[in-house]
């Protein structure tokens, strides 16, 4: 009743509620608290002790035909908590334009958290991490002059707090003390990390200030760092609640005595406690946790009183060119693949695990877990095999894929206003040449002499790397050397998701192509930007 009270006033105004409603809204918002109770190191909800036990999963990863099935799933694991990013660069892939439709629409999200009966703990970033592509950030931030990603720089703040006005509002009415089911909202994420130590304090203030101008004072905000003191005083404010992460390689207790050494009273929170890990290119499919050492880890967290969120509960999937990167240090990259499976207890299909139901009995000695019948994988389809009947090709096609534009290098998909796809890079040429040197490639290039493909290499080994043309090319083209078209396709894999590099990860080629050792960025290259990204005429 509360909650629907408020959206009322919230969507409708004040002017259509009833006289009822009117009397009512004061009574059941003042009924409603979550607090922390620092003295008895708990939370209180609605003045009464409380833990949560929540369940990750990310509404951009999931389709939105199946959030509702995911959240009885984690409900029927004990769970009585959702916890969730929000991910700015798929509300805002066009600046000032602003999509919250379909897998996007995160109020329709709340409300089906709210319905079945679970909390949310919601981490609106800006930044997130996630491994999700440029850690949540819209790649047009990277055409503004002299911005700095992470700090107090005027580019930055400026861009978060329209972005914010935007989001926040729609958030404000999902406030538990407002009727909805948000219990708890972070303040950045993991920023100790960020580094080295750039700590930041007048940045992590901001954000603080921009949550509590549009969400209100009576919200429970709290910081997330990894059990390391100096990542924990890097990335806090003071009087702010702390909370952890960690997987269950560690010993709940001992991070609980480290915590309360810095923090001495407070509820003790795993926020992202690592069910499994995320797989990358070229790595197998390494991911994978016991479920017994799982469950074990969650039985001596809710020992010592702790809230924990499982990161994740459900996984789900990077979609499109939707995956994140690493590149900690220069000239080392590695990219994350699209399933986002994460060895979760819910499979990236949705199934229950083994991890599942081992979590489930440990939840069954702390809480009376919901009526109904336990979820069991649902059955699939055997499509058997599937052919492809046609192809084209894209140098035949290239007019009906792209926009062509003459330019001298280096050009990025950012000049162009494109986030991800691939670009193409050709230079009419005669003469003889030996060897085709790429620097600065982001991130996998494939070089071509008229459509014939003589090598390529990528990121994950080499930023800078040289293609020989073979000895016996020339004889392939009884035209060879007067004229000819040197193609570069470049692919952008993954916008780099964490660390201080995310803010030179341009895409394409970044610095300079030689051939046989003499710079030719200065010659009049065609330059063909290839989002693909929304459909194409029939070929």
């Amino acid at each position: 009743m509360c909650f629907l009270v408020y959206n009322t006033w919230f969507e409708q105004g004040m002017k259509e509620l009833s006289t009822l409603a009117l009397l009512l809204l004061p009574l059941c918002l003042n009924s409603r608290s979550f607090t922390v109770d620092w003295e008895n190191d708990r939370f209180l909800k609605d003045g009464e002790p409380y833990s949560y036990y929540s369940g990750g999963m990310h509404y951009f990863r999931v389709p939105i035909e199946y959030w509702e099935d995911r959240m009885h799933k984690i409900k029927m694991a004990g769970m009585n908590t959702i916890q969730t990013y929000i991910s700015w660069n798929s509300h805002e892939e066009v600046e000032g334009q602003f999509n919250f439709e379909g897998g996007n629409n995160i109020t329709h999200f709340l409300t089906l958290a709210q319905n079945m009966g679970l909390n949310v703990v919601l981490r609106p970033g800006p930044y997130i991490c996630a491994e999700w592509r440029f850690g949540g950030l819209p790649y047009w931030l990277l055409n503004k002059p002299g911005i700095e990603f992470r700090k107090y720089s005027e580019p930055y703040i400026e861009a978060i707090a329209k972005w914010f006005a935007v989001l926040l509002p729609q958030i404000k009415p999902f406030v538990y003390s407002n009727g909805g089911p948000i219990i708890t909202v972070q303040v950045e994420n993991e920023y100790g990390a960020y580094g080295p130590w750039v700590c930041d304090k007048k940045y992590l203030q901001f954000i603080l200030d921009q949550h509590r101008k549009y969400l209100g004072e009576d919200v429970v905000y709290y910081t997330l760092d990894n059990s390391n003191v100096k990542r924990l005083e890097c990335g806090n404010l003071p009087g702010l609640l702390k909370a952890l992460d960690f997987g269950p390689g560690s010993s709940p207790l001992a991070e609980y005595k480290m915590l309360k050494n810095y923090q001495e009273h407070g509820p003790f929170i795993n926020t992202e406690f690592w069910a499994g890990w995320f797989d990358k290119w070229g790595a197998g499919h390494h991911a994978h946790r016991s479920a017994d050492k799982v469950a074990q880890r969650l039985d001596e967290m809710i020992q010592l009183n702790g809230s924990v969120n499982f990161y994740m509960f459900e996984g789900g999937t990077n979609f499109g060119f939707s995956n994140g990167a690493m590149s900690k240090h220069p000239g080392r990259y590695n990219v994350r693949v699209t399933s986002y499976d994460y060895d979760a207890p819910l499979s990236e299909a949705g199934d229950p695990t083994e991890k599942y139901y081992a979590i489930r009995n440990v939840m069954a000695k702390y809480v009376k877990l919901p009526p109904g019948p336990v979820p069991v994988p649902a059955p699939k389809w055997k499509s058997g095999p599937i052919k492809f009947a046609r192809k084209t090709s894209l140098f035949d096609n290239l007019d009906s894929f792209s926009k062509c534009v003459p330019a001298n290098l280096p050009i990025t998909m950012e000049k162009f206003h494109q986030s991800d796809g691939y670009i193409l890079y050709q230079l009419q040429w005669s003469g003889d040449v030996k060897n085709i040197t790429l620097y600065g490639v982001h991130d996998r290039a494939v070089v071509y002499i008229d459509r014939q493909r003589i090598g390529a290499f990528d990121r994950r080994s080499q930023v800078n790397g040289t293609i020989v043309v073979p000895p016996n090319f020339k004889s392939r083209f009884s035209h060879y050397p007067n004229s000819y078209t040197v193609s570069v396709f470049v692919e952008n894999l993954g916008r780099v998701n964490h660390g201080s590099y995310m803010g030179i990860d341009f895409k394409g080629i970044t610095m300079m192509v030689t051939f046989d050792g003499v710079n030719v960025n200065g010659k009049e290259w065609n330059v063909c930007p290839l989002p693909m990204n929304s459909p194409y005429p029939e070929l």
